[in-house]
């Protein structure tokens, strides 16, 4: 006897639903093997899942309740559209998953997943551990993180058509970022093999720090009280300098140096440019700003990237109107407050000149040994910073992929909490159980979001 159209559509529902499960255990699987430089994505694989069971709950008790043979064909649409927006939210994650288990990406993800841990852990730890894991690090076509806004990312990535994800405004993608349990953080594709371009992470980690914790309020007030006469320009300004002194804060003079990497354009174009609006200073006057944050706390580097900048570009002489105020934004936006604390409560690192000139002479000599005595993340990408601003006679050609690796050895078969702390497979898996109900009532939270944004819709799409 052949299957009516009723019992195909309903047999298809049910394959769609379990399609999902049966791929998100494959991943849990995969992030508890060892060997696989996988396990610390076992949490974030994890809390996602959850998410998700949470999103799809209200489809599963439907079948449940349907008797065998009952009509499924007018409520297959709806049912099909929390599937399909689950799928396609759970997608933009593969994507990334997947390329962690090729060789050529595997190793400098993980050390961009590290340097992004190490950057984010410190905010969250102290504005609010139980709220979201740590980032997951993923490349993009674009050329810098800095020419597309950061949150535009996941919306863009969502290819679900009509249907529930298909439906959602920009506003509304904003919204479902907060549900979901990491954090995503976009780098350019050729940091693959040019290692120090990828410091520029510690900026994007001040974006999602902003984000997740609801700084932007803070941050303008910051402005706001310091007196500052051309105010309003500088808060249109403010998150991308909370971004830029943030990473300084993680980095130090690495960041810097890679930062005004990143801004180099032509003498003129630099020279000449003048912003009175829009999301960014212009790039003389973001170095500037670097420059001054940097002098608190690293001032013979600081005098030393100075002089690197302006033996192309000369001293800022443009905006002397805003260049006057340098010193006062930076005061504003280090002290904040923040939720109660001051930008430079919340992380820094040391000057240790020594330290990146070992790692980026034994990078650059090819010798995997004497790297051996450095496990700090930011360390090492500050030593792959100074190799590249000093390159050795007859530089090994694997020298980055040799610091890359000595990242990767630190956390290769260990396990995070949600905390971004290292922990043992049954601490990891206390920590997803205590965080169970609280994940999926965010799924719950996203499903009847996705439902509003169909309901509303034009024409019903």
């Amino acid at each position: 006897m052949s299957a009516g159209l009723n019992q195909r559509r309903r047999a298809e529902i049910d394959a769609k639903v379990e399609s999902l499960d049966k791929e998100l255990a494959h991943w849990k699987a995969l992030t508890e093997c060892e060997g696989l430089g996988l396990r610390r994505h076992h949490t974030q694989v994890g809390r996602v899942a959850e998410v998700l069971d949470g999103l799809t709950e209200s489809v599963r008790q439907v079948l449940a309740r349907l008797p065998e043979g009952a009509n499924v064909l007018d409520q297959a649409s709806s049912l099909e559209n929390s599937i399909l927006a689950a799928h396609s939210i759970w997608e933009v994650f593969r994507a990334k998953l997947v390329l962690r288990e090729d060789a050529i990406f595997r190793g400098v993800l993980a050390a961009c997943d590290d340097l992004a841990w190490e950057c984010y852990g410190p905010a969250m730890q102290l504005f609010d551990p139980d709220r979201k894991g740590p980032p997951l690090v993923y490349f993009t076509a674009t050329w810098s993180p800095f020419m597309t806004p950061r949150d535009s990312s996941f919306h863009n990535e969502v290819r679900a058509g009509p249907g529930a994800a298909g439906a959602l405004r920009e506003d509304q993608f904003l919204r479902v970022l907060k549900y979901l349990p990491i954090p995503l953080i976009s780098v350019p594709w050729y940091h693959a093999v040019h290692l120090p371009g990828a410091i520029i992470i510690a900026h994007e980690i001040g974006h999602v720090v902003e984000f997740d914790f609801d700084l932007t309020a803070d941050i303008a007030a910051a402005l706001s009280n310091a007196g500052l006469e051309q105010d309003y320009i500088w808060k249109g300004w403010a998150s991308e300098i909370f971004a830029d002194l943030y990473g300084c804060r993680c980095m130090g003079p690495a960041f810097v140096g890679a930062m005004m990497d990143l801004l180099t354009a032509s003498v003129s174009s630099v020279q000449n440019e003048i912003r009175s609006g829009g999301k960014y200073p212009s790039r003389a006057l973001r170095v500037e700003l670097m420059l001054e944050a940097l002098q608190r706390d690293h001032a013979a580097d600081a005098a030393r990237l100075r002089t690197t900048w302006q033996e192309v570009y000369g001293p800022l002489e443009t905006m002397p109107e805003f260049r006057q105020d340098v010193a006062t934004v930076v005061d504003a936006i280090h002290a904040g407050p923040y939720r109660g604390h001051r930008l430079t409560d919340i992380i820094s690192i040391s000057g240790d000149a020594f330290a990146d000139r070992t790692i980026g002479e034994a990078a650059g000599q090819g010798s995997a040994r004497d790297l051996c005595n450095f496990t700090d993340p930011r360390r090492l990408f500050a030593g792959a910073q100074w190799l590249h601003e000093n390159p050795q006679p007859n530089q090994h050609a694997g020298a980055f992929g040799l610091i890359v690796d000595q990242i990767g050895k630190k956390f290769v078969n260990q396990f995070r909490s949600s905390d971004g702390s290292v922990a043992n497979e049954a601490a990891v898996k206390a920590d997803l159980a205590a965080r169970q109900d609280g994940d999926r009532q965010s799924g719950r939270a996203l499903a009847d979001l996705l439902a509003d944004a169909i309901a509303h819709a034009p024409d019903g799409k």
